[in-house]
């Protein structure tokens, strides 16, 4: 819920290059696993699909002699979450998720190696009707720190009303990554990814991946405002088919290590209780599938 917490808006950072508009769609799935509970139970288990889609529009960009981007972006994203549990009424009793997201982004240069983005936003998370209680507005600043063209740092702040009442959170951007036929990036902003592999041919790259993925639910639950949060790690190897310069497929097929899931009340006072847990409630390892496509235009 923690990461998920400061990472409900979507921050879509192309940095210097040839900025085009992109879709991507991927569809994924976890097998079935044991889980367990706060007690260190094992009362039932589930599986998990999702498919999820991003589409990112720059409606204004230019460069300056330095090669740094002024950009304005429109960014649109949503998921579906299914998941099929067994003998886990009392602990999980939807079946559904639902995410939304819109945000407007900008990009400017304020020196030689900082750049400055800004970001702000709304997003509908849910498990079934649409309420005023399911919106979160979203916002940020962050301050970024070129150091090299394919290494950026940056930290600053983001904001939404997770808790009813608008909130401050710390934010970091961080990218690198190598150009050639072996090829690493690291990259963290909504959260973190990691790759590194290696060109086989003009249309085939190989890569070792690891990212992390999640969703969340806002929701009324014995009375009370509470958000259902389900967040999960997967390692697996990604072959990437690319089928001229704007459209690639991926692949992949690895291992879920762990994918936490569990209700929290929507309040201050919930979320450091749950920053003080040691460990939260999550389904055991499970086998992890995903296909996905890449548009550029």
């Amino acid at each position: 819920m923690r990461i998920i917490l400061l990472s409900a808006f979507a921050l879509f950072l192309l940095l210097p290059e040839n900025i085009q508009a992109q879709v991507t769609v991927k569809t994924g799935y976890i097998s079935s696993s044991r889980y367990k509970d706060e007690n260190g139970q094992y009362p039932g288990k589930g599986d998990m699909c999702f498919v999820e889609g991003n589409v990112n529009i720059p409606v204004s960009q230019k460069m300056n002699e330095r090669n740094q981007p002024t950009l304005w972006m429109i960014s649109a994203g949503g998921s579906y979450t299914a998941m099929n549990n067994k003998n886990l009424q009392s602990y999980i009793d939807i079946d559904q998720i639902i995410n939304m997201q819109l945000s407007v982004t900008n990009i400017r240069p304020i020196s030689k190696k900082w750049l400055l983005l800004t970001t702000v936003g709304a997003g509908v998370y849910t498990s079934s009707d649409v309420k005023l209680k399911n919106v979160l507005g979203q916002g940020g600043v962050i301050f970024i720190r070129q150091f090299k063209s394919n290494l950026s740092l940056g930290a600053g702040l983001a904001v939404n009303n997770t808790f009813g009442y608008p909130m401050v959170f710390p934010a970091i951007y961080f990218d690198w990554s190598t150009e050639g036929r072996y090829q690493i990036k690291v990259s963290m902003l909504n959260a973190m990814e990691v790759s590194a592999g290696m060109k086989m041919n003009k249309y085939l790259n190989l890569r070792i991946v690891a990212e992390m993925n999640g969703s969340l639910a806002l929701l009324e639950r014995e009375g009370k405002d509470t958000m259902f949060s389900q967040q999960f790690i997967i390692v697996g190897l990604q072959p990437e088919v690319s089928m001229g310069n704007s459209f690639s497929i991926t692949a992949t097929a690895g291992v879920s290590c762990s994918r936490i899931a569990y209700y929290t009340t929507r309040t201050l006072k919930a979320f450091f209780e749950d920053m003080s847990k040691d460990t939260d409630p999550y389904f055991k390892p499970a086998m992890y599938v995903s296909v996905g496509m890449k548009y550029k235009f």
